[in-house]
């Protein structure tokens, strides 16, 4: 016989019934034992069955291949991979490169579309100012190297 308690709530009152205690079957237990298990270390379990999962596969993997490399295949292999590296790096310098000179050009037109203002300004705050010779793009002249 199921017993009832009477808790108060804020719209009214809940009524709680304890069930009896009675036996429970061992499946029962041990499978919410089990389940309660997965629940509080599942993420451990997941990353260790991925692991193993992981190893097992490359494991078949190395089993398949063993024997079956020649020597022709590596060398191909090492040259297709010096090719594809050499190709990136000359690519990555070229691009570096590239860039390089347009923010240099860019910076020496800002440069000279800049300069006539200072000079004037400079000019006007000291009519004596001596030159320092460079050209209009921050460069110097000829004779100078």
């Amino acid at each position: 016989m199921a017993r009832t308690y009477d808790w108060p709530v804020a719209n009214g009152k809940a009524k709680i019934a304890e069930h009896p205690t009675s036996a429970v079957p061992f499946r029962f237990w041990f499978w919410g034992q089990v389940f309660d298990l997965l629940r509080a270390n599942g993420r451990y379990f997941l990353v260790c069955l991925t692991i193993l999962f992981s190893v097992y596969w490359f494991s078949g993997a190395i089993k398949s291949f063993a024997g079956q490399v020649t020597i022709a295949n590596v060398t191909l292999r090492i040259l297709a991979d010096v090719i594809v590296k050499w190709s990136l790096t000359m690519t990555v310098s070229g691009l570096s490169i590239a860039l390089y000179f347009k923010e240099r050009k860019q910076h020496e037109n800002t440069r000279e579309r800049l300069t006539k203002r200072i000079t004037d300004l400079e000019l006007r705050i000291d009519s004596g100012r001596s030159s320092s010779q460079l050209t209009s793009r921050g460069r110097t002249r000829k004779g100078d190297e």
